[in-house]
Formats: structure tokens, C-alpha cells, sequence
């Protein structure tokens, strides 16, 4: 009797083993989608309007210019070009972004630490053109 009872304890325990390492596993593969219009996390958001509102131009990765890009999804803004047209920001990723008002690294530089979320001051309002992230 306890003989078997210790051998379901072992079944279950290797089941749900299993079990967990099939979840870690596709837990993985889960990623965010850029320039879908949507910001996700680990991805650099530039937004149509202030404070965050109208279309995002979302990514995930560099994106030396700007402007063979529009901005997807929903809200005021969709469909118009990113390039030299963005009044928000949130970095939603874990890295710093580095943003440019000309193609290319070109212009004025500036830098958004992880996490961070404003609007655009004047020099570059309606400006970016690039955008890289730093690792």
C-alpha cells in the first residue's frame, strides 16, 4: 500500500513537471509585434497627439528612418506618415531609446531612459525621423 502510494506521488510529480516545463517553454515565444499599432511591453511607442493619445508608430527594433513609415491601428493619426509627426512617447521597454530629428542618427539627439512617458518637447515635436535602440 505505501508502496503505491508513493509511486502516484511520482507520476503526479513528473506529470506536472511536464506540465510546467511545456508552459515555461511557450512562455517564451510569446513576443511583441512592432508597428502594429499597439504598444506593447519591451517595444518604444511614438504617439499622433499629446499625452499619449491618437495613432502609435510602435517598435521593437531601430528604425533608421522614418519615412516609408505610417502609423497603424486605431485613433486620430492612422494612416499618416511617423515620419516627422509625432507630439508623445512611452518607452515601454527595459532599454534606452535614442531618437533623431533627421534619418540616420542625423540632427538633434535625444534619450529616453526605460519606462519613461511625455511629450515631445519643442525640439522635437513633430521632428523625429530615427529612432535606435541602445543595448
Amino acid at each position: 500500500m505505501q508502496r503505491t502510494a508513493l509511486r502516484r506521488v511520482a507520476v503526479t510529480a513528473l506529470a506536472l513537471a511536464a506540465l510546467g516545463g511545456g508552459a515555461l517553454a511557450t512562455a517564451g515565444s510569446a513576443s511583441a509585434t512592432e508597428k502594429n499599432g499597439y504598444l506593447e511591453y519591451g517595444e518604444f511607442g511614438l504617439y499622433y497627439s499629446p499625452d499619449r493619445g491618437g495613432a502609435v508608430f510602435d517598435l521593437v527594433l531601430s528604425d533608421p528612418d522614418f519615412s516609408n513609415d505610417w502609423f497603424p491601428g486605431p485613433g486620430n493619426g492612422a494612416g499618416q506618415s511617423a515620419n516627422d509627426n509625432t507630439a508623445s512617447y512611452w518607452n515601454n521597454d527595459a532599454y534606452t531609446w535614442l531618437v533623431y530629428t533627421d534619418a540616420g542618427r542625423g540632427g538633434i539627439q535625444g534619450s529616453l531612459p526605460p519606462g519613461h512617458i511625455g511629450n515631445a518637447s519643442g525640439d522635437f515635436r513633430n521632428k523625429i525621423s530615427s529612432a535606435y535602440i541602445r543595448f
